[in-house]
């Protein structure tokens, strides 16, 4: 075995250790990486009887596939379709978050979805995470979507684990991810849209818990901020003078500061319900401070109504349920322009 951008691997069946018999016999990976470090790595317990193996041993062929993995993963040269699903997967995270840069809140998803697939099972102890791309096919990935339709998921999460897929097999002729079709969300018409009234927004204003809390809703309801938006809003960002909010960060408790969705930066005029609901909490303050502070934590973002649902507040007749940070109508007229989604009420 020589240096140079490939990985060397042999397996071996080792039946002892320092020279006393071992309990079982093990299957042994000795490997040289391209930076010339030479060692050994038991793989594990060795299976040399017929048949299917049982739990936590591995036939001869199921070392090596783990062997050509491990060379695979460590080799500088290797040829795609010879990685291993998990070091596909760290390539294709990496790449989100270094050329990509994808929101905190996304790679958190992402993250997430290839760690449950990476997790799935293959050979006896064997999992995804260990084989190889070329040895999946379009019915392994396409197994995964059929439990998830069995299981009711959403258009979107289906399209995002078709996301995950494609960014780890890639989009070339043969990769098993193009069998994987997009799923079409449901389109809610816009006449099955309920807005709130302005009566019905001054009412969710009133039964607010705190000052701030009514302050979050009413800048919710008439400027249309997100949730995300409205944690790491900053005093810089309300300007009296021109009467204008801007929004150009957000903030998640999984991804952190990663700027708007889509990374635009929006001004949004300032009703003057905002004006006066704004300015108590902004006055005094340095540019940098964040509009809604936690109440005991000076410099942290407040933990009331930013991070929590408002249901079954008394508007009428009917019981309505608000997601407030993710509402753009105005007590005045729906602006249908704006980027976020409607408040509606429920039927």
């Amino acid at each position: 075995m020589q240096t140079g951008k490939q990985a060397y691997v042999k397996v071996e069946l080792s039946k002892s250790y320092k020279g006393r018999q071992r309990s079982e016999p093990v299957w042994v990976m000795r490997y040289r990486l391209p930076s010339g470090k030479d060692s050994r790595s038991v793989l594990g317990r060795a299976w040399l009887k017929k048949g299917r193996p049982a739990a936590g041993y591995l036939t001869e062929a199921e070392a090596l596939v783990r062997a050509e993995g491990f060379a695979a993963e460590h080799s500088q040269d290797v040829p795609d379709g010879r990685r291993p699903f998990g070091a596909a997967l760290a390539a294709f995270l990496r790449d989100c978050e270094e050329e990509r840069g994808l929101r905190g809140s996304t790679l958190h998803d992402y993250r997430r979805i290839g760690n449950r697939l990476a997790a799935r099972p293959w050979r006896s102890d064997t999992i995804w995470a260990d084989r190889p791309l070329d040895a999946f096919t379009a019915e392994d990935v396409m197994r995964v979507r059929r439990e998830m339709l069995a299981a009711k998921c959403m258009p979107d999460t289906l399209n995002h684990y078709r996301r995950v897929v494609r960014g780890v097999f890639g989009v070339h002729p043969s990769s098993p991810a193009l069998a994987w079709p997009w799923s079409a969300g449901k389109t809610e018409s816009e006449g099955k849209l309920r807005f709130y009234t302005p009566e019905q927004v001054r009412k969710l204003v009133t039964a607010a818990r705190s000052l701030e809390d009514g302050a979050i809703f009413t800048l919710a309801t008439e400027a249309g901020p997100r949730l995300s938006e409205i944690r790491a809003l900053k005093v810089g960002n309300v300007d009296f003078d021109v009467g204008v909010v801007r929004i150009e960060d957000g903030y998640t408790r999984m991804g952190g500061h990663a700027g708007t969705k889509g990374g635009r930066v929006r001004s949004v005029p300032m009703s003057d319900n905002v004006r006066a609901t704004l300015r108590p909490f902004c006055e005094g303050k340095a540019g940098e401070a964040l509009v809604f502070e936690h109440s005991s934590k000076p410099g942290s973002r407040s933990a009331g109504a930013a991070s929590t649902v408002v249901s079954s507040v008394p508007l009428g007749a009917r019981d309505c349920r608000t997601f407030p940070f993710t509402t753009y109508a105005t007590p005045s007229e729906p602006r249908r322009s704006a980027p976020s989604t409607s408040t509606r009420c429920s039927a």
